[in-house]
């Protein structure tokens, strides 16, 4: 997830785009703090370090974007972590749900809160295709761990309201890229995402 942060605003300034018609106004609280008290909850598909298998969809659609996802032989909920936030954030651009702030650490919350609104309030989407391969964890440490994810979205074009692709497209996707994810497995059991830094190398096609 490479912030587009920069374009966007050239293009407001440009008065290029829509105002946007759905102002996102995220409504989730943030996780709850650790070590709040309460039994230690059940294993489900969402906390379990071994998710069901078939629930692995080798593409996905979210508005009109088509994500694939090449995923590892080794399936844990860790690895899930970043694809199931990369598809929830961009279904809060296209439709204003906040159910990607439920993988946001709350030390990752607002950055989760501003990547979303840089779309929404110009008016902007995205469509076309993108990738995530390479999912590989690289650490564990007790309640932390990093995990790196290549992500393709040359394919993907960033677009107006009306369904326009925006001149110039961000030079961020013009290349596969690397996202290092650093997460905090919290005691009700989820992993959550506390930091995404980006990378250019390790991610050719």
């Amino acid at each position: 997830m490479k912030t587009i942060t920069a374009l966007l605003a050239s293009l407001l300034l440009a008065g290029c785009g829509q105002a946007a018609e759905r102002p996102y106004q995220p409504r989730e609280e943030p996780a709850p703090a650790t070590g709040a008290a309460g039994p230690s909850p059940t294993p489900t598909r969402e906390t379990s370090d071994r998710p069901a298998a078939s629930d692995r969809p080798a593409s996905v659609d979210v508005g009109d974007l088509r994500v694939r996802i090449d995923w590892p032989g080794q399936d844990t909920a860790l690895l899930r972590l970043f694809p199931d936030y990369y598809l929830a954030k961009y279904r809060a651009v296209f439709s204003g749900d906040d159910g990607h702030l439920r993988h946001a650490d709350p030390m990752f919350r607002e950055e989760a809160i501003r990547w979303v609104r840089e779309f929404t309030d110009g008016g902007y989407a995205v469509a076309g295709r993108s990738r995530l391969y390479r999912l590989k964890v690289n650490a564990i440490v007790g309640r932390g761990a990093e995990v790196d994810v290549c992500v393709d979205e040359t394919r993907m074009k960033v677009v107006t309201g009306a369904g326009e692709p925006v001149t110039p497209q961000p030079t961020s996707i013009r290349t596969p890229y690397l996202q290092r994810m650093l997460a905090r497995k919290d005691d009700d059991g989820r992993w959550r995402i506390k930091q995404i830094a980006y990378g250019t190398e390790g991610c050719g096609r």
